[in-house]
């Protein structure tokens, strides 16, 4: 993986993320040791939507974990850092028709999620009755009924996959049967409020049911992702997949039939930091307000977090105050990135590091005020940069509007030109 040469300084100019490689060696090594512990003929997928910086998406690659993308743009990201189709999960229902085809012909495990996508697949198998196609089908199934609370939908339901109590999965199976395509994998992923162990059981137990009613003989069983990751705490890695294991042993064969997984969150929030300066105190009343050069739009990028995060203060003072309310540097007021109670009282300069960002944070980055902040690397003692600071040229790179000379000014006196 290319980088810049390394630093010795451990601390990053601000602002940056951190990935830390140890330990997200370690991530991927716990989940590994599980499925190979109790479901060895099993598929590690990395979902690119979590975060799809090329850095970590090369390291997944050599690591041998497959790649887990949800559209053209995706896939194509995929390949265009090494990844050959016979290595690629390519899910999601903005799969594009002329991909569909080529990665159907290419060997990459497709489940489908669009109707469109069931009609294309079955024209292709028309034109090419030569071919051996097998597709897996995305499973709408009630997430509600059977963990009530766990659902992030309620009782509107989900919007992926082929329902199985209104027809439309018996449907989809028809429609490819007929066409000679074989349905080979069944992908059960539901997002959860709670990644309990509980959601898998249920997610396993509609998919035996499946499985037993249409005597389906499966190449696949995706679960998905949204696994709980954590350095100590539970559930861990090996309490999911032998729960997996013990739902689905009455029905599929472990050494027939795969098990794919496609963490994302689980594998890289952890390991990320972000690493922020103080730039201003105000006293407002009663209140001290610490202006840093990080945004909720680095690490809460949706606005979402309501609980505090885990940070790290580097402090000159060593006196402390009750409250300090910590904000990032947007024109935005709710732009308040956490509370510190009790904490030593901050100054300018002072360094603040956010801890378990790396979960679609970078994904989610926009260029509103700031553009994109650097990327490091720690491991063996040293840091690495694997992505600089944006500025504005990385801002301009590819717009055709400035190459065919429509800006005035900088761009006119050879100083802008992508």
């Amino acid at each position: 993986m290319a980088a810049m040469p390394a630093q010795n300084d451990l601390e990053p100019t601000t602002p940056a993320f951190v990935i830390d490689g140890d330990v997200l060696d370690g991530f991927v090594h716990r989940f590994r040791t599980a499925l190979e512990t109790h479901w060895p003929h099993s598929i590690l997928s990395y979902s690119f939507k979590t975060n799809s910086l090329p850095w970590l998406i090369s390291y997944m690659r050599e690591k041998d974990v497959w790649a887990e993308v949800v559209s053209d743009a995706e896939f194509d990201l995929a390949l265009a850092l090494g990844y050959t189709p016979d290595k690629i999960v390519y899910n999601g229902p903005v799969k594009g028709r002329e991909h569909l085809r080529s990665a159907l012909l290419e060997g990459s495990i497709i489940n489908l999620d669009a109707k469109r996508e069931v009609t294309w697949t079955a024209e292709l198998a028309r034109e090419r009755p030569e071919e051996e196609l097998a597709v897996g089908l995305r499973v709408n199934w009630d997430l509600e009924a059977l963990r009530p609370g766990e659902s992030t939908t309620g009782e509107e339901g989900s919007r992926f996959g082929f329902h199985i109590d209104n027809g439309d999965l018996g449907r989809a199976i028809a429609e490819l049967t007929e066409a000679g395509v074989r349905v080979a994998g069944l992908h059960m992923h539901r997002n959860s409020s709670t990644q309990s162990i509980g959601v898998y059981e249920a997610s396993c137990s509609v998919a035996a049911e499946i499985i037993r009613s249409r005597n389906l003989d499966l190449s696949w069983i995706d679960v998905g992702g949204g696994f709980f990751g954590s350095v100590e705490g539970s559930p861990t890695f090996d309490d999911y997949v032998s729960a997996i294991r013990r739902a689905l042993e009455p029905v599929l064969d472990p050494d027939r039939t795969r098990l794919i997984v496609e963490p994302g969150g689980s594998l890289i929030a952890v390991p990320v930091e972000f690493h922020a300066s103080v730039l201003d105190v105000k006293q407002i009343g009663e209140h001290t307000l610490v202006i840093t050069d990080a945004s909720r739009t680095d690490i809460d990028p949706l606005f979402r977090r309501r609980r505090g995060y885990a940070v790290r203060l580097e402090a000159e003072a060593t006196d402390t105050l009750p409250r300090q309310i910590v904000a990032g540097f947007t024109c935005m007021e709710e732009d308040r990135i956490t509370r510190l109670t009790d904490a030593p009282a901050l100054t300018v300069g002072d360094r603040i590091v956010f801890s378990t960002v790396g979960a679609y944070t970078m994904s989610y980055q926009s260029s509103f005020i700031e553009f994109l902040p650097a990327v490091h690397v720690r491991q063996g003692g040293s840091l690495t940069e694997v992505r600089r600071r944006w500025g504005v040229m990385d801002h301009l790179q590819g717009n055709r509007w400035l190459r065919e000379g429509r800006l005035t000014g900088a761009a006119d006196q050879g100083t802008a030109t992508p």
